[in-house]
C-alpha cells in the first residue's frame, strides 16, 4: 500500500478551495464559497492565506504558443559540477532571456530542463548555438525534443480522488490566429495576474466590461486562452514535483489513448506530455514520497507490459517562469 501523508497544514476547506481554483483562477469568491461549502467571508481569508503561505505563488493566463506561430522545443540539459556563481550565472541567462516560456532546475539524470520558444527550427539551433558560445564548457549532454501536446490535470490527491482531465491537447493543432492590440494588452494583464477584477480592467484599458467579457470569451473560443490557473507550489504542503521521462514502444506511432487514459485515472499525475523525440512522453507527478513514485510507476508497467520499455525519474529542485508569461516574451521576440 503506499504511504499516507499526514500533513495537517492543508484542511478540507483549504483542499476544495484549491481543487476548484485550479480548474479556473477567474472563478468568483460567491462560487468557490459554493463548491467549498463555507462562507464567501471563511473562503475570501482562506484563500488570501494561502497567497499569503505561498501555496498559491500567482494566477496565471495559459495561452497556446501555437496560436502565436511559435512551435516549444525541449532542451535538456546536463551540467559539469560547477561554482555557484557559474551555475547562477547560466540559469539567470536562461530565465531572462525571451526565447524561455519555462525551465527548471532538476536531480537526475539532467539537470535543467527548458522550454524554448521558436517560430522554425533555424531559430531553435541560433538559440542552441549561442548557448553552447557562452555555456558550452559547462554543459556536458543535451537531449532535444518537440513537445507534441499537452494536458493538465486537476490535483486528485489534494481530495484524494482519481485525477480529472482540466484540458487536454493544446498545442496539438497549429493554427496562427490574428490578435488585435487591444486583445493583446487584455491578455498582458491577465498573464500578469488572470483574478484580476474586470473594474481594474476597465481602469487600465479604457474598454467597457461588456467588450472586455466579449474579447475574453472570443480568445477562449479560439482556444488562444486555454484555461486561467494559479500557480501551486506543492513543496509547501509537502509534496515533490517529478517529471517522469517515459521510453514506450510503439510501433503504430502517434499517441497511445490506453496509456493515456490511465494516467487521468490516476490521483498524482498533474499533466501528461507527448513528444517527439528520444522519448515519447513525459509525466508530471506531485507526490509525498519517493517510494510512492516508485509504486505508481510499477503499476504503470505492470498494466503496459508490452508498452513501456523504461523511464527516468528526475525531481524539481526550482521551477523557473512559472507564471509562463507568453505575451511578454512575444512583444520582446519581435
Amino acid at each position: 500500500m503506499e504511504e499516507t501523508n499526514n500533513n495537517h497544514r492543508l484542511d478540507k476547506i483549504d483542499r476544495k478551495i484549491l481543487c476548484s481554483i485550479e480548474s479556473d483562477a477567474r472563478i468568483p469568491i460567491s462560487e468557490l464559497a459554493r463548491k467549498a461549502r463555507t462562507s464567501r467571508t471563511v473562503a475570501e481569508y482562506r484563500l488570501k492565506q494561502l497567497e499569503n503561505r505561498g501555496v498559491i505563488r500567482g494566477y496565471y493566463c495559459l495561452l497556446d504558443p501555437s496560436k502565436f506561430g511559435l512551435t516549444v522545443w525541449k532542451l535538456w540539459v546536463s551540467l559539469r559540477p560547477t561554482s555557484p556563481d557559474e551555475r547562477r550565472q547560466f540559469f539567470s541567462y536562461i530565465g531572462k532571456h525571451p526565447r524561455i516560456w519555462w525551465y527548471a532546475e532538476c536531480a537526475g539524470i539532467y539537470d535543467a530542463v527548458i522550454c524554448v520558444l521558436a517560430k522554425t527550427p533555424h531559430e531553435f539551433n541560433s538559440f542552441f548555438n549561442l548557448l553552447q558560445e557562452k555555456y558550452g564548457k559547462i554543459i556536458t549532454d543535451s537531449s532535444i525534443l518537440i513537445n507534441v501536446s499537452f494536458e493538465y490535470h486537476r490535483r486528485g490527491f489534494l481530495l484524494d480522488r482519481p485525477s480529472k482531465l482540466i484540458e487536454g491537447s493544446f498545442q496539438e493543432k497549429p493554427l496562427i490566429r490574428n490578435i488585435s492590440k487591444d486583445a493583446l494588452e487584455i491578455l498582458r494583464l491577465l498573464s500578469m495576474n488572470s483574478r484580476i477584477s474586470y473594474a481594474e480592467l476597465v481602469h487600465k484599458t479604457k474598454k467597457n466590461v461588456k467588450t472586455i467579457k466579449k474579447t475574453i470569451n472570443e480568445l477562449k473560443k479560439s482556444r488562444v486562452i486555454v484555461f486561467f490557473r494559479p500557480s501551486v507550489d506543492t513543496r509547501k504542503v509537502g509534496y515533490e514535483n517529478y517529471k517522469v521521462l517515459l521510453y514506450l514502444h510503439n510501433p503504430r506511432g502517434g499517441i497511445i489513448p490506453s496509456v493515456i487514459h490511465w494516467c487521468r485515472e490516476q490521483k498524482n499525475i498533474t499533466a501528461v506530455i507527448s513528444c517527439v523525440g528520444p522519448w515519447q512522453m513525459e509525466l508530471e507527478i506531485e507526490i509525498d514520497s519517493f517510494r510512492n513514485l516508485c509504486l505508481i510507476l510499477a503499476r504503470l508497467k505492470d498494466n503496459f507490459p508490452d508498452i513501456v520499455k523504461g523511464y527516468e525519474t528526475l525531481l524539481i529542485t526550482n521551477e523557473g517562469n512559472f507564471q509562463l508569461d507568453l505575451i511578454d516574451k512575444i512583444i520582446r521576440l519581435e
